[in-house]
């Protein structure tokens, strides 16, 4: 979820290229973020908790109240921030960790048109090291692919990873036509699953590459957690249902998914063994068959 919607890049294979973030900082509304907080509270959730979303979340520094707050109120999650990096310093980095942040991922982002080289991503994960106070290390590249590189911390796990998107990015449900996308999808996606995306605007999304705030993709939203009772029921609510009935099988899917290869299994038999798994503990076939009728 974001806690606000800030972000000062417009990056060319992003959604914020074609509705982007630039203009004044709105906050998730507090009504919204205690929903959420104090839902997760309850159960004593100790799963990620992914604190951005098409935002930069280190362009304002209420996200270290922010943190505070979830690490005081789930001990057990872990707490996780996805950054392009411009805001980072070292003290910066202390606070995030004394808070209470678990994992940052940093981000090499390209200038607006430029096209990915080795070496500029090279040298923006130097840029970053030095920005940081911290010699992050090279760990693994594939040449016009990308690069991952790790930075060591005493208490908090730091990455730092350059993506060729024009290969490896979607066209994030269809906002973006810059990017080359797989069509006619058929296979399964977990996304809906194991994913419950929520905007600074408290609107719900099926996964992160739908926009919350985009009326483009205002078809695909669950609704506002305003809307429900608690964020479970949000979750298990009819929407958030047919989203997983209709992207659990091999069918052809339908837009916006139909141009997406995000949320695939990587080998067959752990497709087979989802889709088995889903038909017999979630739909069972006397439900599929009254659900017909």
């Amino acid at each position: 979820m974001e806690t606000h919607s800030y972000c000062n890049r417009r990056c060319s294979y992003c959604p914020n290229v074609v509705g982007d973030r630039l203009g004044a900082n709105q906050f998730m509304p507090p009504d919204i973020w205690e929903k959420i907080i104090g839902g997760l509270e309850e159960i004593g959730y100790k799963e990620s908790l992914v604190l951005n979303y098409y935002n930069e979340p280190l362009a304002d520094r209420s996200i270290l109240d922010r943190i505070r707050e979830a690490r005081a109120r789930l001990p057990g999650a872990r707490i996780m921030i996805f950054s392009n990096g411009d805001y980072l310093e070292p003290a910066f980095i202390d606070e995030l960790a004394e808070a209470g942040l678990n994992y940052l991922h940093i981000s090499v982002h390209l200038k607006r048109g430029d096209e990915y080289t080795d070496l500029y991503v090279i040298n923006r994960i130097t840029e970053i090291s030095v920005r940081m106070g911290i010699a992050a290390k090279l760990v693994s590249i594939r040449s016009g692919e990308f690069a991952f590189a790790t930075a060591p911390h005493r208490t908090m796990e730091i990455e730092v990873r350059g993506i060729n998107f024009y290969k490896h990015g979607t066209d994030r449900g269809g906002l973006i036509d810059d990017i080359a996308t797989a069509t006619k999808r058929s296979a399964p996606c977990y996304f809906p699953f194991a994913h419950f995306v929520i905007g600074f605007n408290g609107l719900i999304a099926p996964c992160c590459h739908i926009r919350s705030d985009r009326p483009e993709h205002k078809p695909y939203i669950y609704g506002n957690v305003r809307d429900y009772e608690s964020i479970f029921q949000a979750f298990t609510s009819a929407p958030a249902a047919a989203w997983r009935r209709e992207l659990v099988g091999d069918q052809q899917k339908r837009s916006p998914c139909d141009t997406c290869a995000a949320g695939q299994l990587s080998e067959p038999a752990h497709t087979e063994a989802f889709v088995a798994a889903y038909h017999k503990y979630v739909v069972p076939p006397e439900a599929v068959a009254a659900a017909s009728e």
